[in-house]
């Protein structure tokens, strides 16, 4: 058994291989400009809010409705909260697929990372959230008071990232119809191990599959 868990461990990329292997990823999805979500946004202590989440690829996030909050690369407008919050965190880790190839496609997602505080020079690990296993970048000893991104095992795509001041997004429910192949279901901030503000997606539109944007160009 001990042999078997060292072979595993020995079989853990590196984070700069994992995040080629995300933005790859993001290569084969298509070439999505502008994607329209409509859902729940909850934050803690306040009434659920009815919103249409706006994404414009690369870096440009927007809730419209009953909460106008805004995210343009690193720019932010809007009342400061864990909402706002939750939107700075997850826009980058989820509009990055415009980033020409000749340009490193990998670079937005690890500024994300460097960020956040993720030492992009530790170990890499193996951990789970909820049922699924993940690959862990920022921390060889899965200590959660360090900064890290959490990648699924199967897909590459962004799962948590913890940053250096305590906040915790989880990204969760990815490949439900409800949020197409490329979007979680549901987004999540947790602050001092409460959740702090979550946006549930009912419906999205406007992602186009490789194949889709072929035919369109003939």
């Amino acid at each position: 058994m001990i042999a078997l868990l060292a072979l595993l461990v020995a079989y853990v990329p590196t984070s700069g291989s994992l995040m080629r292997q995300a933005a790859a990823r993001a290569a084969a999805l298509g070439r999505a400009r502008d994607v329209t979500m409509t859902g729940t946004l909850t934050v803690t202590g306040e009434p659920a809010h009815n919103v249409q989440l706006a994404l414009h690829f690369p870096g440009s996030c927007a809730f419209s409705g009953e909460a106008a909050l805004s995210v343009k690369g690193t720019t932010a407008e809007g009342n400061a909260g864990p909402a706002l919050q939750l939107l700075q965190l997850a826009c980058p880790l989820l509009t990055f697929r415009m980033v020409p190839k000749e340009k490193d496609e990998d670079n937005a997602i690890r500024a994300a990372a460097i960020l956040a505080g993720v030492d992009l020079n530790a170990p890499t690990s193996l951990s789970r959230l909820v049922d699924r296993p993940v690959f862990v970048v920022g921390t060889g000893s899965r200590d959660l008071a360090k900064p890290q991104l959490w990648l699924y095992k199967d897909t590459h795509a962004a799962a948590r990232l913890i940053t250096n001041g305590g906040a915790d997004l989880r990204l969760l429910e990815y490949g439900n119809p409800a949020a197409l192949e490329w979007f979680p279901r549901v987004w999540e901030l947790w602050s001092g191990g409460q959740l702090a503000a979550r946006f549930e997606v009912q419906e999205a539109r406007g992602l186009k599959n490789a194949a889709e944007e072929e035919d369109d160009s003939e």
